[in-house]
């Protein structure tokens, strides 16, 4: 068995790239948060690397590489999910029913209550410059974490729990049926990792020590909707989360540290020249980004 159509969709690369700097540069500057993200990278590459070398020795349990195989789709996808955030908090914000928060996408570094704000991205505020706080909080930590909770936890729970139950319980429910059973055990597993990681984190609880239940609910509710249209309503991928998490991050740090962060020299200079490439891209690609919206139909790594 092998993975048809593999291949390293250049964009999601450069975003891995980053997010291992960032790691570099948290480490450096001795933030707890360093040393959480990078537990995460290790347990996220684990648990992918796990489960993909079950698949290929020919274990049967669902597994999607959730990667498009061109920089057209992928391209596509991450701005796709950036006009997708920034659309939510556009329509919550002018329609006043505020029922868009920027702790629907907590840092997993996040300790300490919601009210006494996110210890972590207000450390590297205090820390580095405006470049930095950019780099890490929008770009590495978008990157960090979608690669753990829209991939690794997926691929875990689905087979731990998906294939490990069906073997354990003897259950069988046909081709169509196990692999069903295995994307909503893979769901379950995500959401109790995600649910295991805030509770420790203490991210969503109150000045007063209790938890702030409507809040985490909404969270993890969005949480399990972003891992269906990355796998099934849209196919859209780990890029369109990706940009997802990206504005919404932004968002927190506010209007001026992301302005100060692209004006800066050389740093956010160097960004907007990326940026101003992936803008040529599109437009010169403007046919098969068009006809990728078309298709609209998954086009991940699968295996054979």
């Amino acid at each position: 068995m092998g993975m048809k159509g593999f291949g390293i969709n250049i964009i999601l690369a450069v975003g891995l790239v980053f997010s291992i700097f960032g790691l570099y540069w948290m480490s450096r500057l001795n933030l707890p948060a360093g040393e959480s993200y990078l537990w995460l990278f290790i347990i996220g590459v684990v648990f992918i690397s796990v489960a993909v070398l079950f698949k290929l020795k020919g274990t049967n349990f669902w597994l999607e590489i959730p990667i498009s195989r061109t920089p057209e789709r992928g391209l596509l996808m991450l701005i796709g999910g950036m006009g997708f955030m920034g659309l939510f908090v556009i329509v919550s914000t002018l329609t006043r029913l505020q029922f868009y928060s920027p702790f629907l996408m907590a840092p997993l570094a996040f300790s300490n209550s919601l009210s006494l704000g996110a210890e972590t991205f207000a450390a590297l505020q205090a820390a580095t410059s405006p470049f930095w706080t950019f780099f890490v909080s929008v770009i590495s930590a978008s990157v960090m974490e979608e690669l753990v909770l829209g991939f690794a936890f997926v691929a875990m729970g689905s087979l731990l729990l998906g294939f490990g139950l069906r073997r354990l319980l003897k259950l069988d429910f046909g081709e169509r049926g196990n692999y069903i059973w295995d994307f909503i055990m893979a769901m379950f597993f995500s959401m109790m990792c995600f649910s295991i990681l805030h509770f420790f984190n203490g991210s969503y609880l109150n000045i007063d020590g209790s938890w702030n239940l409507s809040m985490f609910g909404y969270a993890a509710l969005f949480r399990l909707v972003l891992n269906i249209l990355i796998y099934r309503f849209g196919h859209t991928g780990l890029l369109f989360a990706i940009g997802v998490h990206a504005v919404n991050n932004a968002v927190f740090l506010g209007g001026d540290v992301v302005w100060r962060a692209l004006a800066s020299f050389p740093g956010g200079i160097i960004l907007d020249v990326i940026f101003l490439i992936l803008i040529i891209f599109f437009i010169s690609s403007i046919k098969n980004v068009i006809k990728e919206a078309r298709l609209f139909a998954k086009d991940f790594i699968t295996f054979e």
